[in-house]
């Protein structure tokens, strides 16, 4: 999401600095492909947690930003500590894109224990956006302060149409799945949270119905399956299935596949691999959590988490549908994201919101650039 909002914001008056906690990934790398400056900190453990925020608040007193996004928890407990340190008077927003399905019970001891400070230095942000509605409440059980809050939720690029055909060629041909399988998608990391193994035990379940269909699991840590998952995919015969790794092309075949599933257990706020789907029409499967089931209505199916016979049979639904059926549940998608998250009107809300914390409202006299940093866990 940091990507598309660099990428599509019009403003011309803000230059912008990313800070990360940790090494730079993926996602670093292409920003700083993308010209922006990005800034590692060093944290790889809890041990370097105090040298990389005493680094966050020297960058923070030389940088001098207009306004601090802090994104994540680990990151947002670091800059509130990082801009007390530097004493710079610079606002702090911070941007959850987590949900807390029962409280803190999936969280980790230290996730907790960061969870619990923030729920008391809740009133020193400026704002505090949450990209889902129900992470918004959920915060709020656990003592957010729900004065800071507002919702902005994901945007999403919309592709020209037309495309399919040529996303169909791409993917099959990256991945040699057989022109007549019905193409069902997790792209996802590897974590419990996302839980690959109830996608891999309902498509299990379609296996007897005979059922033409093939399963694409791609995403970091995805090429190395648990056991659990080991194991039931054992049990499937070869060339029905796909596992692959992190790839950084999959914009260029998503558009290709049938139906795209979201298994996860729990933690999601607003899942983008579901806009991004839609946006491409690309009619989704999901579970009910964070505002999964919010996000694609009546476009797709959604289903309790860690059910997978509830998975299977929605799968399967969508499976039978004559092919014409499921291109107009996938335009309904794709509409559906026209009309309520678009990119364009996300990125004005953002930027409304900047000048907003940054003083800038009523002045339309030039002046120097706004300098707003954000920090990360990237």
């Amino acid at each position: 999401m940091l990507m598309r909002l660099l990428h599509h914001s019009s403003a011309q008056d803000q230059d912008v600095v990313v800070a990360s906690l940790m090494p730079p990934g993926f996602v670093g790398q292409r920003l700083q492909d993308n010209g922006v400056r990005v800034h590692a900190l060093g944290m790889t453990s809890v041990a370097t947690a105090l040298p990389a925020t005493l680094r966050l608040a020297a960058l923070v007193r030389r940088e001098r930003p207009d306004v601090i996004m802090a994104w994540m928890h680990h990151a947002q407990l670091a800059t509130m500590c990082a801009t007390m340190l530097a004493r710079t008077g610079a606002p702090v927003i911070w941007n959850v894109r987590h949900s807390l399905g029962g409280g803190y019970v999936h969280e980790k001891r230290l996730t907790r224990l960061v969870l619990r400070t923030q729920a008391l230095l809740s009133r020193r942000p400026q704002a505090i956006i949450y990209n889902a509605r129900v992470a918004m409440q959920q915060y709020r059980a656990i003592g957010f302060d729900p004065t800071r809050a507002m919702v902005i939720p994901n945007g999403f690029d919309l592709d020209a149409d037309g495309q399919r055909a040529e996303a169909q060629d791409r993917l099959r041909r990256i991945f040699g799945i057989a022109p007549d399988r019905i193409v069902i998608a997790m792209v996802a990391r590897a974590h419990p949270m996302k839980d690959a193994a109830n996608l891999v035990s309902a498509f299990a379940r379609l296996h007897p119905a005979r059922m033409p269909a093939h399963l694409l699991i791609v995403g970091e840590g995805m090429d190395r399956p648990t056991p659990e998952i080991a194991d039931a995919l054992s049990a499937l015969p070869t060339g029905y299935w796909t596992l692959s790794g992190q790839r950084s092309d999959v914009a260029q075949w998503l558009g290709g596949v049938d139906i795209l599933a979201l298994p996860s257990a729990w933690g999601e706020g607003f899942p983008n691999i579901v806009g991004e789907a839609m946006a491409k029409a690309i009619p989704c499967v999901g579970t009910d959590v964070g505002d999964t089931g919010w996000v694609i209505g009546a476009t797709g199916r959604t289903v309790p988490p860690r059910n997978p016979t509830a998975l299977a049979l929605a799968l399967m639904e969508l499976c039978h549908l004559r092919p014409e059926e499921r291109v107009m549940l996938g335009g309904a998608a794709r509409q559906r994201i026209s009309e309520m998250f678009a990119i364009d009107q996300v990125v004005k809300r953002y930027d409304a919101l900047f000048r907003q914390v940054a003083g800038r409202i009523e002045s339309d006299e030039p002046g120097p650039s706004a300098r707003a940093m954000q920090c990360e866990a990237l």
